[in-house]
């Protein structure tokens, strides 16, 4: 049987394209604190603003700006999205979101500053007990404030409406990449955290760890997210804890987007080194069946 060059390289193109598809399919969406926002890296709320993105509470923006004062027209956005009043994702239509939220009647007004109050009767029903119910926080401890409820009867609540459970913690003990494991049908990572065994969600959001799942296996999680929809579950937020060896929030640091660039370039090289191996099997095979048929 003869090979021609031109259909060798034609099948060679194809492996390498359907690795890189099935490999980055699976990354794709996946952000961290180091690339959800580029102004959140310093802030104490890092994580949490993490976790309320994933919620699809948070609208991703260009940059999150943590330190300015929480306004209502932010409280409009946040509680449009958490009502499913608009479409989230990348740069939303904040004020198309805004207007929909105050059109309901769920705001009264989107001039001025919003207080831990008007939060707290929005996404909790006013369940919480508050010190300060009139104080103003920023936009970081507005997050920290709703993030750090979610465990309370009214949280859990919230995260019902989310479609969201709490997930469990504990070491990740293993990592697999499977084809045709996430909500759109593309190869996903399964990961394994105690006896639970779930796929990635497309546009899952980790923190305090790179994008690249694979480095996952031997973590320790400390706070965990479950997403169902249509029937299926996901894993849709995962938080790492500390690590000395890995370089990861230590000191209060976040990982940076350097190291996020090397977990991904070594990624790629193992990429590579698969793929040439494959070529190279795919030329013997071709070669020795050609002397057989000659």
């Amino acid at each position: 049987m003869f090979i021609s060059r031109s259909l060798l390289s034609y099948l060679i193109a194809i492996i390498v394209i359907a690795g890189a598809l099935t490999t980055g399919s699976a990354i794709a969406h996946i952000k961290n604190e180091a690339s959800q926002f580029p102004d959140i890296e310093f802030s104490k709320s890092r994580f949490d603003i993490v976790v309320l993105v994933g919620a699809g509470i948070i609208p991703e923006t260009p940059v999150f700006e943590p330190d300015v004062p929480f306004s209502r027209l932010d409280l409009a956005v946040w509680t449009a999205l958490y009502n499913n009043l608009g479409a989230g994702g990348e740069t939303p239509d904040t004020e198309a979101l805004a207007k929909a939220a105050l059109e309901q009647g769920l705001v009264g007004s989107l001039v001025g500053e919003a207080t831990f109050k008007e939060i707290n009767d929005l996404f909790f029903q006013g369940q919480l007990v508050l010190d300060q119910a009139e104080a103003v926080p920023t936009r970081a401890e507005a997050a920290s404030y709703i993030a750090s409820a979610l465990t309370t009867e009214a949280g859990v609540s919230l995260l019902q409406k989310r479609g969201l459970e709490t997930g469990p913690a504990g070491t990740i003990s293993q990592v697999e990449l499977r084809s045709g494991g996430n909500e759109h049908g593309d190869s996903s990572y399964f990961i394994t955290i105690a006896t639970q065994t779930l796929p990635m969600y497309a546009h899952g959001r980790v923190a305090n760890g790179p994008i690249d799942l694979a480095q996952w296996q031997g973590r320790v999680v400390r706070r965990s997210y479950i997403r169902s929809e249509d029937g299926q579950s996901f894993w849709t937020y995962l938080e790492a804890e500390p690590t000395q060896a890995g370089g990861l929030d230590i000191g209060g640091q976040t990982e940076t987007a350097e190291q996020d660039t090397q977990f991904a370039v070594q990624a790629n090289h193992n990429l590579l080194y698969g793929l040439i191996a494959a070529v190279l099997v795919l030329g013997l095979f071709l070669f020795f069946r050609r002397k057989r048929t000659g």
